[in-house]
């Protein structure tokens, strides 16, 4: 990789740190919004201490940072497969934020900002995935997480290049991570209980 894709994979990774809610709480609220509802920095949490406005100023804000990350990679001029990486660092960023001592938020908003700028059709595909698997299972966010895991190998059907499909395979895996006590809570809830 070249300098010029190492500076904007740090770029992307610190621009993915500043995390909307946690600084739109701490201005108008003044706490810590970690240590309030789910503990999550992104819009559902934020939108219960400033309602709507906060939820909406929230979703935009993670959403843009990952279109930003990905649109300075390419005024760079970088090659693709390094945009590729691009994308995914500004999403680790989001989840482990330098400035919060790792504790950020869980990647959702950010990663289809990102994907939207990548390749909008990447967008599209995860909302329409996600749609698709509401109509069986109730809850836009585990049908939203299951889209994600199913996104690379929908990439790979559609032939597109292997380097988006390994980014979309890391994305998926560091946003199921960063979900994982909800996906455990979810299994906990369909799978029967063990007798004592």
């Amino acid at each position: 990789m070249t300098g010029r894709g190492i500076i904007c994979l740090l770029i992307a990774y610190l621009l993915g740190g500043i995390c909307t809610g946690y600084y739109l709480v701490r201005i108008k609220a003044q706490v810590d919004i970690r240590e309030h509802g789910s503990g999550g920095v992104g819009a559902r949490n934020v939108g219960r201490i400033l309602g709507k406005p906060g939820f909406v100023a929230t979703l935009l804000g993670d959403a843009l940072k990952g279109v930003l990350a990905i649109v300075l990679a390419r005024k760079f001029g970088i090659a693709d497969p390094a945009v590729a990486l691009v994308l995914v660092a500004v999403i680790a960023g989001h989840i482990w934020p330098l400035p919060l001592h790792f504790r950020g938020g869980r990647g959702i908003a950010t990663a289809i900002g990102a994907y939207l700028a990548y390749d909008y059709n990447l967008a599209l595909l995860l909302l329409g995935i996600t749609a698709v698997l509401m109509i069986f299972r109730r809850g836009f966010i585990l049908s939203g997480l299951v889209a994600f895991l199913l996104l690379p190998l929908v990439a790979y059907v559609l032939g597109m290049p292997s380097h988006t499909i390994a980014a979309l395979a890391g994305s998926s895996v560091i946003i199921l991570f960063a979900h994982r006590e909800r996906i455990r809570k979810a299994f906990a809830e369909v799978l029967p209980q063990k007798e004592a």
